[in-house]
């Protein structure tokens, strides 16, 4: 496993054509009360060849830092960074790690090196809008996260049912 920043010496428009964005939720958390509740809320998440031209493209418009999970020069996992602080918080903007690649140390890999990227620009804290699935909010709570006590709004305004957490560094 090789977790490297990407450039475009290291990743182009094709570069996530192999990538499975792939995901069947059976339960999503939804924040009631100020506590998390699991709930029946089935659904499945793919991407098509064309989302993720679209992402490749995001990727490198140099909007964010990105580091990327490789493997056999594959890339199966990317975590991009918005560079600017919110209230002291490197904000995740995008997490995926390719469905065949989960639960083997890719997104804690990436995980680590987003914190390390916060740290030396002087955050405190990573923040993240995350996908209400189980899986994906269990495994942020498992890396740390808490549900977030200042949501950025403009987040919350573009997915609700989202939920907004942090990790204090």
């Amino acid at each position: 496993m090789d977790i490297v920043l990407i450039d475009k010496s290291n990743f182009g428009y094709g570069s996530m054509d192999s990538f499975s964005r792939y995901q069947v939720v059976e339960n999503v958390y939804r924040l009631m009360d100020g506590t998390l509740q699991l709930v029946h809320h089935p659904f499945t998440e793919s991407w098509s060849m064309e989302r993720k031209r679209e992402k490749a493209k995001e990727i490198l418009n140099g909007k964010h830092t990105v580091y990327g999970a490789f493997e056999n020069g594959d890339v199966v996992g990317i975590i991009m960074l918005l560079p600017e602080l919110d209230r002291n918080r490197m904000i995740i903007d995008s997490f995926h790690v390719s469905a065949d690649k989960r639960r083997q140390g890719y997104g804690r890999a990436l995980l680590e090196a987003a914190k390390t990227e916060a740290r030396e620009h002087g955050a405190a804290a990573l923040y993240v809008s995350a996908c209400s699935a189980q899986e994906t909010i269990d495994f942020y709570m498992a890396m740390g996260f808490r549900v977030s006590l200042h949501p950025i709004q403009s987040r919350v305004d573009d997915e609700p049912w989202d939920i907004q957490m942090e990790c204090v560094l």
